[in-house]
Order: C-alpha cells, then structure tokens, then sequence
C-alpha cells in the first residue's frame, strides 16, 4: 500500500474547489493520469487515485494505490514523477474535459433528497455560503489553464509530500531507499 500525502486547506478556503478541479486529471476519475499508468498500462493495482479533502480547520492532499508487493518501488517512482510533472502537463483539451464532467456530474447534486441534505450539512459544517453549489459552478465554468497550472504548482509541490509505505520491509526496503525520493524512517508493528 502507498499513500503520498501533504498538508492542504481548509474546506471553506477559496482554492479548495480550484484545487478539486485542477486534481481531476492527476487522480480524481477513472481516466486519471495515475490510474491510467498504475491500473490499465502497468497492471499493478485495481485502482489509483488522488484527492483534496477539507476539514473545518484544516486540509490534506493525499494519492494511493494497493499495488502488488513486487512493484512497490516502480509504483513509489511513478507516483513521485507524476506529481512532479503534473503542473506542466495539463493542456487545453485536458482542462475542457474536467469542466465538462464536472458539470455533468455536478447535475446529480440536485437529485435525491440525501444529496440535498449533503449540501446543507457542508453549509453549516464548513461555514459556506448558501449559494456555494452556483459559485463552484461559476469557478469551474471560468477557470484557466495558467490558474491551474498555478494551483498545481502551488499545492503539488514534491519536496511537501511525505510517502507511506505498508509492506514487507525486508524485501522493499532496500528497493525504497534507492529511489532517492526523501529520508526513510521505519515503523515497525
């Protein structure tokens, strides 16, 4: 198992659904950048994926996969050179198909009464204005290539993010520390 992760922003934070939008590609749907290497082209795990998740006070970045044991140190790589090169890649047909699902998906919100109780519980939870829903529809609809790859500048920086790595220490170990990508400390259990 490995789970990339770093501080991110509250849920009420401005950028919190600009850095939804920009994290669409690199890990927020099925055809993301990581699944489409870690799942469909290498074969290493079921699913890959990244997100921002907000709290009342504070927030976290995190990516993962369950990869097979014998392709941690190749899967570690690939997350690692993924978020590093993720805020240059993005074009303009990449960004007009994050708006477009976006928008389409967003349409559910409105349909059953649960998805209507969750909108109201995020407003009193995370002090958001009742017309949240119209202003991150609004954001979606107007933001630009050069925001975005602001944003993943910003928020995606390689040097923040701490690796976890649950797994066999005695044959991955070794393979860990050669990558290169930060200090190991080990934890055992």
């Amino acid at each position: 198992v490995i789970r990339v992760g770093c501080p991110g922003i509250p849920r009420n934070h401005p950028e919190f659904y600009p850095l939804t939008i920009m994290n669409y590609r690199l890990g927020g749907n099925f055809n993301s950048v990581l699944n489409m290497i870690l799942r469909e082209e290498k074969g290493y795990t079921y699913g890959a994926s990244s997100y921002f998740t907000g709290m009342k006070n504070f927030g976290l970045f995190v990516a993962g996969a369950s990869v097979r044991s014998n392709t941690t140190e190749e899967s570690l790589r690939i997350f690692h050179e993924s978020i590093q090169k993720y805020p240059t890649e993005t074009n303009d047909e990449d960004l007009a198909f994050t708006k477009n699902a976006l928008l389409r998906s967003n349409a559910m919100n409105f349909e059953t009464l649960s998805s209507l109780v969750d909108i109201l519980d995020n407003i009193a939870m995370y002090n958001l204005p009742v017309d949240y829903v119209q202003k991150e529809v609004d954001v979606l609809q107007k933001i630009t290539l050069d925001e975005h790859h602001a944003l993943a500048k910003k928020y995606l920086n390689p040097k923040r993010m701490i690796y976890v790595i649950a797994g066999d220490a005695a044959t991955q170990l070794p393979k860990v520390q050669a990558t290169g990508i930060g200090e190991v400390v080990k934890y055992g259990l």
